[in-house]
């Protein structure tokens, strides 16, 4: 599978046409419930200007529901202490206001509007490798007054078979998170999508913040959305008119007490391009971590391969 270079264009010329697609073409004021559409995108992670990761992020609109992939591995030292593979598939449906919401070019009418969309998850499921072991977690999201419902499991990983514990092979139910935290919530990967359709919100007359409530079979967690306002961003050698979002994560509930204090400290600023697309160019943290960049649309899926062992 071949790859397509990503290179940023100079202000005021149009991407590649599949980069209309991505993210923002759900959150598009004039789409309609038929509309469908695929989008498939590389990210390199550095942190401190070493290589720490690869993803890629694949998002499959069928109109009314929608399929989320998410593939990571980890580069140089980070691969080498924690020999980290990851992946993820998140399915489920679009919910979107009146067309005459959507529409509508009232402040008034908009600040009273829902989101542009609400998206709501159906299934998820995550699979990662370690030094210790293969381990999944799968989530069922019921609709509300049901909680979402997770199980858990692991195997043993040829060449690595003394560090895998068979106690903990599973399925084990994941309860540490209250019933009534487990209501409402979505995966990780369908909160990008819906902070997305906060800020269109946002920009046609609603307000500038947001809360998207996040679920991940552990752990239960609110994102906090803030629309910091337009930004120019040099990414590259290019400069890019964009707007900042600013994500930050708050602990609820199922934390361990040195994962909340990570939590506690990991915002991070979105940069969307302001051409209409809404395009995340580059993801960059607060105070510490890895500056997240895209390089690369593919015309499907995007290959990403693990390191030699």
């Amino acid at each position: 599978m071949n790859n397509t270079s990503f290179k940023i264009k100079p202000r005021g010329a149009p991407l590649p046409a599949l980069s209309v697609l991505v993210y923002a073409l759900l959150l598009c004021a004039n789409a309609s419930a038929a509309t469908q559409s695929s989008m498939h995108l590389r990210y390199e992670a550095k942190w401190g200007g070493l290589h720490v990761a690869d993803f890629t992020l694949s998002l499959l609109n069928g109109g009314e529901t929608y399929e989320n992939r998410f593939h990571l591995e980890t580069r140089g030292l980070t691969r080498y202490f924690t020999n980290m593979g990851v992946t993820a598939k998140s399915v489920g449906r679009i919910i979107r206001p009146p067309a005459a919401m959507q529409q509508s070019t009232s402040v008034e009418n908009a600040a009273n509007a829902p989101q542009t969309e609400t998206y709501l998850a159906s299934h998820y499921r995550t699979e990662y490798t370690n030094k210790r072991h293969f381990r999944w977690v799968d989530i069922t999201f019921n609709e509300a007054p049901e909680p979402a419902k997770a199980i858990t499991g692991t195997s043993p990983i040829k060449g690595r078979e003394a560090n895998w514990n068979p106690k903990e092979k599973g399925p084990e139910v994941l309860d540490r998170v209250e019933p009534d935290q487990r209501i409402g919530v979505n995966d990780p990967i369908t909160l990008i999508p819906q902070m997305i359709a906060v800020v269109r919100s946002h920009l046609s007359g609603g307000s500038k913040l947001g809360v998207v409530k996040g679920f991940d079979g552990r752990r239960r967690f609110d994102m906090h959305i803030t629309y910091m306002g337009p930004a120019t961003r040099t990414v590259g050698n290019t400069r890019h008119e964009t707007y900042r979002v600013r994500i930050d994560p708050q602990p609820v509930a199922g934390f361990k007490k040195r994962h909340q204090v990570l939590w506690n400290n990991a915002a991070y600023d979105f940069y969307l391009s302001r051409d209409g697309q809404f395009l995340p160019l580059q993801i960059v943290p607060v105070k510490n971590g890895p500056v997240l960049t895209l390089v690369a649309e593919c015309p499907s899926e995007c290959e990403l391969k693990a390191e030699e062992d």
